[in-house]
């Protein structure tokens, strides 16, 4: 698509809906809602907002606290509408994360589902907050037209919350030109249409969700919202999805984990399915070949970046099937950005064997952290070209180093590389080696810097010794595991990777 004549992802959205007024834009499992009709409520949706919060300027926060429903889709239109940026506060989540977010958003509203009201004020919020219920107006507010015109490509669009180092979160902050820009790139790569029908599995604060929401408005293609309960059983969830009619899954690893880890494909197999990406976690070989055996003929791409570059910036498309020990690269850069990979003295690094930091310049870098200048200049740094040009960049934190294929391999995080028995070792490593050997669902590796010790949490049918004994044939003595959690299953956070902080706390076998 060109973007020329596009100022805002509401002048994408409002060209899909000139295309397709009467086909379905959206569906949960109790309503459905064609492009048409998601603009008028979300345009309704804006009017109330505008007349309770009244704002002097586009660009400011109001959060959302609901379930994922259509009406949660049409709330965070409408708050884009309202020229707000919308930050989904899971109900998921503790309360005192809650009040954390809180306290850094500082929004001028908080737009509730009804059912959730008694849990939100639990939090103690003293701020203004619009049901759901009291949004559905008959008119749309004088304010509408004059807000409306005012956003355009720099107007912040959405924040999402990620964790940290000081223990309270940061708010990554995306414009609607960053958005537009991405997926733009993104719908042309994977050729997503009208045709296409979007399984959304990523909860709206997590930055996977805007590669289903925001490629449905560039695309046409409807988008089917998966309430989370349904990973919990995947019978439900595949019936869900073939029911549907579903034809891309882009998810979390552990996603797509449930339903080939319990043998969902005995049950059901999605043939419809001509996409299936996956990003977030290294995605364990073994899961990955039963995707591949069960769905022959659909795309298979590994998906790399964070969400301070907008969502991705490299895609590794399979042709083939990998062995259980093989990784995959992370594959080309998408149009419009550059990844390098920078030694500690920020050199780039071409030559192979060498670890460094992947980090990325061009389109999509986020305008930063909201409410947060210090670390918003530690990540987002000006970095100097060979021709002698300045230009912004991201430090992911992520390492990477190029084999002698050429290709760019993840080497896991700045902070899971460990110092063990005088050896730096990636704890990756150690679980791609374990999540090799049959009998073996998934891995987890842990490193205790006090105790000296290296701890695997695993699933799967095989016993704690004879995994040792397997894996002393196949890492360096000092790789090898000093401790093995054999436990029943493991808990997925909030975006749906396995939830490290609770590891210890994990059901053990044996």
């Amino acid at each position: 698509m060109v973007l020329k004549n596009f100022n805002s992802i509401l002048d994408v959205f409002e060209n899909t809906v000139s295309r397709f007024p009467k086909r379905e834009a959206a569906i949960d499992p109790n309503s459905r809602i064609t492009w048409e009709e998601l603009e008028d409520r979300a345009k309704k949706y804006a009017s109330v907002i505008l007349d309770r919060v009244n704002p002097s300027e586009d660009g400011y926060p109001v959060a959302v606290f609901s379930e994922k429903t259509v009406s949660l889709l049409a709330s965070i239109l409408g708050i884009n509408y309202a020229g707000a940026f919308y930050t989904y506060i899971n109900p998921e989540q503790p309360a005192d994360r809650i009040n954390k977010i809180l306290d850094v958003l500082e929004p001028k509203a908080v737009v509730l589902s009804d059912e959730l009201k008694d849990r939100f004020l639990e939090t103690g919020y003293q701020g203004e907050i619009i049901l759901m219920s009291e949004m559905d107006v008959n008119e749309y507010s004088t304010l509408l037209p004059e807000m409306r015109e005012k956003i355009d490509r720099e107007t912040p669009l959405y924040g999402i919350f990620t964790s940290g180092s000081t223990g309270t979160p940061k708010c990554v902050l995306i414009s609607h030109g960053n958005a537009m820009d991405f997926i733009n790139h993104f719908v042309d790569t994977f050729g997503f249409t009208e045709n296409d029908v979007i399984g959304n599995q990523a909860p709206f604060d997590f930055d996977v969700s805007i590669k289903d929401i925001v490629t449905a408005y560039f695309s046409g293609a409807s988008l089917v919202l998966i309430p989370r309960e349904y990973f919990s059983t995947p019978a439900r969830l595949l019936d869900y999805i073939c029911d549907n009619h579903v034809t891309n899954l882009t998810w979390a690893v552990s996603a797509l984990c449930i339903i080939s880890g319990l043998k969902g494909f005995s049950y059901r197999v999605p043939t419809e399915i001509k996409r299936v990406m996956f990003s977030g976690e290294v995605m364990p070989m073994k899961q990955l070949l039963i995707w591949q055996e069960n769905l022959p003929e659909a795309r298979f791409v590994n998906l790399y970046g964070p969400s301070e570059i907008t969502c991705n910036c490299t895609y590794f498309e399979l042709e083939r099937k990998y062995e259980k020990d093989e990784r995959l690269p992370l594959g080309k850069v998408f149009e419009g950005r550059k990844v390098r990979l920078l030694d500690e003295n920020d050199k780039v690094i071409t030559e192979p064997g060498i670890t460094g930091e992947i980090c990325v310049t061009g389109e999509s870098l986020a305008i930063g952290y909201y409410h947060n200048e210090e670390q918003t200049k530690a990540h987002f740094v000006n970095y100097t070209e060979a021709d002698g040009s300045v230009v912004r960049m991201y430090r992911t934190g992520d390492m990477a180093v190029i084999e002698d294929d050429g290709q760019m391999y993840f080497a896991g995080r700045k902070d899971f590389q460990i110092k063990h028995m005088g050896h730096r070792i990636e704890l990756e490593e150690i679980e791609r080696g374990v999540n090799a050997i049959d009998g073996i669902e998934r891995c987890i590796c842990t490193y205790d810097a006090a105790k000296k010790r290296i701890t695997a949490f695993y699933t799967g049918s095989m016993e704690k010794k004879e995994l040792h004994l397997k894996l002393k044939e196949k890492l360096p003595v000092y790789m090898v595991p000093n401790r093995f959690n054999h436990v029943k299953e493991f808990i997925l956070n909030k975006n749906g990777k396995v939830d490290r902080k609770v590891l210890n706390d994990l059901e053990v076998i044996g």
